[in-house]
C-alpha cells in the first residue's frame, strides 16, 4: 500500500513548482496503522500558502486508495540556528490565536489588553488581522487617523485609548475598503509594526492574529520572540478541533501556550436564571487538560459583550464589575502568573 501512496503523491505537484512533492523530497516517512496513512511533510521553506495546498492535495490524492480510511499529514519546519530576536523594550509578547474564525478572538484580545492596563501594566495591541481589522471599532478609535512620530519620521505613533497604545490597518484605510494583499504585504505589514511603531516601554504587546496558521502566524514568530501563545475556542468541537491545529502550530514554532481560553461557554438567561449550553461546554478545559496547559476559564454569552464591542466600550471598560469582566480580568491574572514562572 505504501508504494501506491508513493505511487499517487508523485501526481501532486509542490506549490508553485514544476516538481512533485516526491522529486521536492519533502515526504519523509509514510506508515499506515489501522486505515491511517501518516505522511511526514518535510517542509524547506516556512511557506504558509503551501502547506495550507498540501494539507488537501495530498489527504485528495490518496484517499481513495484501497485500505486508507483517513489521512494524518505530520508537518515538520525548516529549522532555524538563530532564535528571533527579542524587542527590547517589550517585556512580554502575547499572541492570542484561534485558529477558526467567529469565535471571539478580537474581543479576548480587547478585554485582556484592558485588564493588563487597569492592573497598571503598560500595554500595546497590535491588529495583526490584515483582512479583517476589527480592534478600532471594538476599541473606539474608528476614523481616528494614525500620524507620524515628530521625533522620528520613520515611525509611526499608536493611537492610546483605555490606556492600551494600539496599532491596525484598519486605521490606515477606508472603512469598507477590502485590504487585497498577497503574503509578503501582509508579511512586511506585521513587521513595520512590530518595529517601525513608537511602542516606548511596554509590558505586554497583545497580537491580535487572523484565524488559521498563515502567513501571520509565521511572519510574528520569525521577526519576533513571542513570550506566549493563547488560544481562544468555544466549546464547540468544530472550533476545538482548529484550536487543536493552533496548538499544534504554536508548537511547532516553538512558541510557549500559556493557556485557552473558553469563549462563549454558556448562557444565563437574564428573565429566569437558566443557562443553557448553547454551543456545548468544557470542551476548552478538556482540551487544555488533554494537552497539559493552564486553562484561563469561561467566558459566557453575554449581550454585554456584543454591545461594548460595537460602540467602542468593551465590557471591561464599560460594567467592569460585570461576571464578564471578571472573568477576562482572573484570565489576565492567570497569564501574568504563568509568565512570572515561565
Amino acid at each position: 500500500m505504501i508504494d501506491k501512496i508513493k505511487e499517487e503523491l508523485g501526481k501532486v505537484f509542490y506549490p508553485g513548482k514544476t516538481n512533485s512533492v516526491i522529486k521536492e523530497g519533502v515526504i519523509g516517512n509514510i506508515s499506515i496503522d489501522d486505515g491511517v496513512a501518516s505522511i511526514e511533510l518535510l517542509m524547506k521553506e516556512d511557506n504558509a500558502n503551501a502547506i495550507q495546498i498540501l494539507q488537501k492535495s495530498i489527504p485528495s490524492a490518496i484517499k481513495n486508495i484501497e485500505g486508507v480510511k483517513d489521512v494524518n499529514l505530520i508537518i515538520n519546519l525548516p529549522k532555524h540556528d538563530q532564535e528571533p530576536p527579542k524587542l527590547q523594550h517589550i517585556r512580554y509578547i502575547l499572541a492570542t490565536t484561534s485558529g477558526k474564525g467567529g469565535v471571539g478572538k478580537s474581543t479576548v484580545s480587547v478585554n485582556l489588553a484592558i485588564s493588563l492596563s487597569k492592573f497598571g501594566y503598560k500595554v500595546g495591541l497590535l491588529d495583526a488581522d490584515i483582512y479583517g481589522p476589527n480592534i478600532p471599532r471594538m476599541m473606539g478609535i474608528e476614523g481616528v487617523p494614525v500620524a507620524l512620530d515628530p521625533k522620528n519620521k520613520d515611525k509611526i505613533l499608536p493611537i492610546v485609548k483605555y490606556g492600551v497604545k494600539i496599532i491596525s490597518i484598519g486605521s490606515m484605510i477606508p472603512k469598507d475598503a477590502a485590504v487585497i494583499w498577497r503574503g509578503p504585504l501582509i508579511n512586511q505589514v506585521i513587521k513595520q509594526f512590530l518595529n517601525d511603531v513608537t511602542w516606548d516601554e511596554l509590558d505586554f504587546l497583545i497580537v491580535d492574529l487572523p484565524p488559521g496558521t498563515g502567513d501571520a502566524q509565521l511572519t510574528l514568530a520569525q521577526e519576533a520572540k513571542v513570550s506566549g501563545g493563547v488560544i481562544v475556542t468555544t466549546p464547540q468541537t468544530v472550533a476545538l478541533d482548529d484550536a487543536a491545529k493552533a496548538y499544534d502550530f504554536f508548537v511547532k514554532l516553538k512558541v510557549p501556550v500559556v493557556g485557552v481560553i473558553e469563549n462563549m461557554s454558556y448562557f444565563v438567561c437574564p428573565k429566569c436564571g437558566y443557562k443553557a449550553d448553547i454551543f456545548s461546554h468544557g470542551g476548552g478545559k478538556t482540551f487544555a487538560q488533554k494537552v497539559k496547559i493552564p486553562f484561563l476559564g469561561e467566558i459566557p454569552i453575554d449581550i454585554q459583550i456584543r454591545e461594548g464591542g460595537d460602540e467602542g466600550s468593551p465590557v471591561s471598560v464599560s460594567n467592569p464589575d460585570s461576571v464578564v469582566a471578571k472573568a477576562f480580568a482572573d484570565a489576565a491574572r492567570s497569564i501574568i502568573e504563568t509568565l512570572k514562572n515561565a
